[in-house]
């Protein structure tokens, strides 16, 4: 059996439950609601009648689709599965809001609003709850994968070491272990029941065992992994592909190189900033106006020159927080640094400093998510210092990013903490997704609301 049988398997046994389940909490709540809540405006009464309840169900079916549950899923944290059934609520409620408002002229946002706060604690809960069951029945046992290793090399110890010890890999069973013996591979193969079949032996040097292994797997419905020998490579993810006969490997695989992925990114910079700079900033920008010249005198921007995408420099934009002093373009700013003012301390707290960078934005300098844009003066010592530096210039620099969602923000006192940076912004490029940006975001906009110890 191999692991796409296994996932089906517990798509059926787990998800499927589940989605029963989900969908019976959305009536159950909308029900109980239209019982204990009083409306203000009797056209919203068209709630009550019962063709609403298809929209709902058309608003999960669209969500399911769209925002499946995944509890077969090994790789997703409790988090992760929060903040699924957050999109899958939402999807949910707003085709239902949506649909009575364009079809019966109705829109009543707090019952809404309520269903949402509502259903999103219910399911979450009940989701956590049912995840916390499964890992404990993996724990003891039941329902993992389970997993050969051919070889006896270094690979395959490094392997076997993961499988037996490595907490990330508890869902996994390491059931035997084998030299280059292909009959006793075969006979365990035929008596027990095997998921993956992991193998390190060279292909050069034994073709024939490794072609038989190929065979019997595949015969087996076995999944066949080569573990090639990488020792000397750069750690870090590849990709294979062809051109022609020849085999290539790429070291880096960017989202972002795809044309579509990169216009969906700019798409979504365009109308969050325009929409921020047409409604919000102006008011922010009086009040930090009056705020700043009272404080010190002058400019209320401060602009300074900054690395930008693919090593560009370009001039990026704050609310000034510092007396106007001849080391802005040499100093990180410090927690007690004499060179803020009061009122521009504030703004560093708060994160207001930053709002002005969403013309940059528009403007096509940066982006609202990526790797922050470092002084030149830094950029130049960083390259020399940390490794592959210069790799987080490969998208535009961002508002905010990965890395200081993940707690590197601020001052950078130490070479370590600068590489813990690079290494976050280095992931952010090879797993971007728009829902990853909109992950950053949302933890932006909490971590600000929740006051940053690290925002000085």
């Amino acid at each position: 059996m191999n692991l796409k049988t296994f996932n089906n398997k517990e798509f059926l046994y787990y998800s499927v439950p589940a989605m029963l389940v989900d969908l019976t909490i959305h009536l159950g709540v909308f029900e109980w609601l239209l019982r204990v809540f009083t409306f203000t405006d009797v056209q919203d009464l068209v709630l009550a009648r019962p063709r609403t309840l298809y929209f709902l169900v058309v608003g999960f079916i669209l969500a399911m689709f769209l925002v499946p549950i995944r509890f077969y899923d090994r790789g997703q944290n409790a988090r992760q599965a929060v903040f699924r059934v957050f999109w899958q609520c939402l999807i949910t409620i707003g085709v239902l809001a949506a649909s009575v408002q364009i079809l019966f002229s109705s829109f009543a946002g707090k019952f809404f609003l309520y269903e949402g706060f509502l259903t999103v604690a219910i399911i979450s809960i009940w989701h956590l709850v049912f995840r916390a069951v499964i890992l404990w029945a993996r724990r003891h046992g039941r329902n993992k994968i389970h997993v050969v290793i051919v070889g006896d090399n270094e690979n395959a110890e490094r392997l076997a070491r993961l499988f037996d010890h490595g907490s990330d890999y508890a869902d996994y069973k390491l059931a035997a272990v084998f030299g280059n013996d292909l009959p006793a591979v075969q006979s365990y193969l035929e008596q027990n029941k095997v998921h993956q079949l992991y193998c390190s032996l060279n292909p050069a040097l034994m073709t024939d065992t490794v072609n038989n292994l190929v065979r019997l797997c595949e015969n087996r419905f076995i999944d066949f992994f080569y573990v090639p020998n990488m020792d000397g490579y750069p750690r870090r993810s590849m990709t294979f592909s062809e051109l022609g006969p020849v085999t290539l490997v790429k070291l880096r695989e960017e989202p972002l190189s795809n044309p579509l992925n990169a216009a969906l990114k700019r798409t979504f910079d365009i109308v969050l900033s325009l929409l921020f700079l047409v409604t919000v900033f102006p008011v922010v920008w009086l009040f930090v106006a009056v705020g700043t010249t009272l404080s010190s005198p002058g400019p209320i921007f401060f602009r300074q020159q900054r690395t930008g995408y693919k090593g560009r420099p370009f001039i990026m934009y704050k609310f000034r927080s510092m007396r106007v002093n001849a080391d802005a373009d040499k100093l990180q700013a410090t927690v007690d640094d004499p060179r803020k003012t009061k009122f521009g301390n504030f703004l560093r707290r708060t994160s207001l400093d930053e709002l002005p960078q969403f013309i940059n934005v528009l403007r096509g300098d940066m982006s609202i998510i990526g790797p922050r844009p470092h002084m030149e003066l830094h950029t130049e010592m960083y390259t020399k210092l940390v490794d592959e530096y210069l790799v987080r210039h490969m998208v535009k620099p961002g508002i905010t990013g990965w890395a200081q969602v993940n707690g590197c923000r601020g001052e950078t006192p130490t070479t370590e903490l600068m590489a813990e940076r690079v290494r976050y912004d280095i992931w952010y490029i090879e797993h971007w997704s728009i829902g990853l940006d909109i992950r950053i975001f949302l933890r932006t906009i909490l971590q600000i609301a929740g006051g940053d110890k690290q925002a000085y």
